[in-house]
This record gives structure tokens, sequence and C-alpha cells, in this order.
């Protein structure tokens, strides 16, 4: 796969550069005494101000170092073009990034003792991706996002209607609602994008999805030599799950956008809506008396199957050529403190993916803080989708003409296009 604006005369440029800079791992570039500065590149709007704080709280410990926050939404590439990258970047992880790690442009972060620290979980879902070598591990997980349904406990009491912790159990709660004349789940589907949420729900209650995308063709030979996966094949009881939620939906979902549906689900229009925790504080903004609570979309008979859809919110990786790297892990070692990371993800709403932590979670997502405990959780399969598939358009229309054969047949054509392109 290709990454945007970067060709291959600099791909092969910066991989000069990386081994330049494996060959001065073990030199400072500052002389006795002096101050090293070394940049953070940061993509989240929201946290600036917060990574300001951590940066001056390192800056006490570490006089010697000096941090310098970069942020124009997370592009980081044309610093990777001019051979002068970040020293640390923040990335949610997914199959873009994880095109730098192929190219090996991340360093390996193994040796920190960060990464024993780190949820096994999280590292399988970082090293499912691909590594630039065996053994190595591109990137820390500092968050994870974790999404699900979200419900309004009211509704839930009046109708008598437990969270259902199986599929057969989630399908009869929508059909008592619609009975009482409740719509069971608010649809947006105007606001293409917020498919993504249903369609990762079903998808990751039905398919591991770490594995087929491990084994979905990414090249030209991958095609020649026959794929072992296909959407036609593996995604039909997700399509068909996804069909599902949409029939729950209100009839003008096809006309209401994700505003429409945080201001019609805060005045109680609906029982369920399928949307991540960024929704939250603008439903409570709105009514800040609602009572709200999330759990996993169970997709099997088997309540021990379900699991927790994630966003690996946050990661923390260095440039494989940076002449400060004993600085840049300096830094990245503090970032991955266990008392900064849980303090970040109670914060922020978020889990923490350090082993056995103890992070207080906001309630109305503590539904699925056993699920992220006990490593019951998935990446959602949008993560896993290269930027030149327009999944989104897909998923609206499937929305809206109900066709599953066609939406997995165009999944198929378009991934291989992709694959086709690549050598």
């Amino acid at each position: 796969m290709s990454v945007p604006g970067l060709s291959r005369r600099n791909v092969l440029a910066l991989a000069g550069a990386a081994a330049a800079g494996l060959a001065l791992q073990g030199c400072s570039p500052a002389k006795a005494g002096a101050v090293t500065t070394i940049r953070l590149q940061q993509g989240k709007p929201e946290v600036v101000e917060y990574f300001n704080g951590l940066i001056k709280a390192f800056e006490a410990k570490n006089p010697d170092i000096r941090v310098v926050q970069d942020f124009n939404g997370g592009n980081w590439v044309p610093g990777l073009i001019r051979d002068n990258p970040a020293d640390v970047v923040t990335n949610a992880y997914s199959v873009t990034t994880a095109d730098f790690t192929d190219k090996g442009i991340f360093a390996d972060l193994s040796d920190l003792p960060a990464a024993a620290n780190a949820d096994p979980k999280a590292l399988e879902l970082i090293n499912s991706f691909g590594r630039y070598r065996e053994g190595e591990l591109s990137a820390l997980p500092f968050s994870l996002a974790a999404a699900g349904v979200i419900y309004n406990k009211e509704l839930f009491a009046k109708h008598g209607v437990a969270v259902p912790t199986t599929w057969s159990a989630f399908v009869a709660a929508c059909k008592t609602f619609k009975a009482a004349g409740v719509t069971p789940i608010y649809g947006t589907f105007k606001d293409s994008w917020t498919l993504g949420q249903p369609f990762g729900y079903a998808a990751g209650s039905s398919v591991n999805l770490a594995d087929f995308f491990a084994r979905m063709p990414k090249t030209s030979a991958d095609l020649k030599a026959g794929p072992t996966v296909s959407f036609s094949k593996d995604f039909g009881d997700a399509t068909a799950k996804t069909l599902t939620l949409f029939s729950f939906m209100q009839k003008d979902a096809g006309s209401r956008g994700y505003t429409d549906g945080n201001a019609a689900f805060a005045k109680g229009a609906a029982a369920m809506y399928l949307q991540g925790p960024w929704a939250l504080s603008e439903l409570m903004t709105s009514n800040p008396k609602m009572q709200l609570g999330t759990f996993a979309l169970p997709g099997t008979e088997s309540p021990a199957d379900t699991q927790a859809q994630v966003t690996l919110d946050m990661t923390f990786s260095i440039a494989r050529s940076t002449p400060r790297m004993a600085e840049a892990k300096r830094f990245v070692s503090f970032l991955m403190e266990p008392a900064v990371v849980n303090a970040y993800n109670s914060k922020f709403s978020a889990f923490s993916p350090l082993k056995d932590s103890k992070v207080a979670v906001n309630p109305q997502i503590a539904g699925l803080q056993p699920l992220i405990a006990d490593g019951r959780y998935y990446l959602n399969a949008t993560n896993y989708f290269p930027p030149a598939i327009t999944y989104n358009n897909y998923f609206q229309t499937l929305a809206l003409n109900r066709d599953a054969g066609a939406f997995l047949t165009t999944l198929d054509d378009a991934w291989h296009r992709v694959a086709a392109r690549n050598a």
C-alpha cells in the first residue's frame, strides 16, 4: 500500500536516514551541560493544553531536555519528506500508521520497560498490522477509546428491559421498544461516517477482524496467488446483523445526521444510539439529567463471546532516524508511567492499556470496563481499511438500499483494486 505524498525516492531516502539514525543511537549530539530539544508531533486539538502540562512536568524532572509540542492536525508526513521528522509521534493506530512501520520509519521500542507493562492484547492489535522486523514493537499503546451501544437507562427501566447479553435478547429488546411505540435505535444515515459504528459492532461480533484483514491481499502478487478470505465469503453474517440494526431505526434515518441524532436522543426519542464516547458529552450538555449507560453489542448466544470495540486512540512511536534517541526514549518512558497513563485516560473517558489498571472510569462507559480488563476487545473494522477505499459511502448505500450482496461485492472489488496497484 502506498502513502500519499511519499514517493519511492523519498522512501529510499528515509531508509538511508533510518540507517544513519541507527548508527547514531549510541551517541549524544549534545555537549555536556547543554539542553537537547526534541519535538513531539501530536494531533488531537482537545489535549494540546493537557500535554503542555505533561511536558512541563517532564522538563522539571529532566532539565537537560526541552520538548516542543508540534500540533498541526497530526500531519507529520511533510517532516518525513523533508528528512526532518518529529522525534516522538502520537497516532491513532490504524493501517495508515502501519504503512510507516512497514517502511521502517519507527524505532523498535520493545526494550523499554513500558512494553512489558502494556496489556498483551493491545500489543497484539498493534503487531497485527505487521512489523518492520520480527520481534520489533513500533508503538506503545497509551489510550484505548472503547465504544458500544449507548442506552437510555430510564427508558430501559420504564419498559422493563434489561441490558441484553445475547443477540436474541438484543433483538427481543428492540421488539419490545417498537411495540411500545419507542424507536429502538436512533439512526443518522445522512452522515455516512456514523454508519461505521453499527457495521463495526456487527463485524466485531461475527469475524476475527485482525486475522481476516491480515489475510486479505495487500499486493498484486497476493491477488495472483489467490485470496483465502473475502468480504463476500466471510462477512455475510456481519452484514445481516448490520441490516437488522438498520431495521430497528426510525423511518427518517436517511435524512438525519449526527447533530440531529444527538438532539433527538437527548430528548428521549430512542432507547439506544450507536455512537462512541465522543457523543456522551454532547448528550449531557443537551440534557444534564439524562441517565446514560453503554454496553457492548452481543453478537452470539454466548455472553462469553461478547467483546468491546476499541480504537487505539493514542500510541507513541519514535522516529528511527532521530539522532536524539536516548532523549526521545526517556520522554516516552515518562509518558508511559502508570500514573501518567491512568490520569490521562480517567480524564478523557478512555481506558488504560496497561496491565492491571485501576483507572476510575466514567460511569457512562463502565459497562465496557469488565471486557477491557479481561482483554476481550477488538479494533474497529474501519481501522483496517486503506484510505483509498471510501467505505463510509458503501455503508451509506447499504443503509439506504439494503442490498447485502452488492455491498459485499463492492467491498471486495474496492479492496482488490487497491491491492492491484501495489507491487
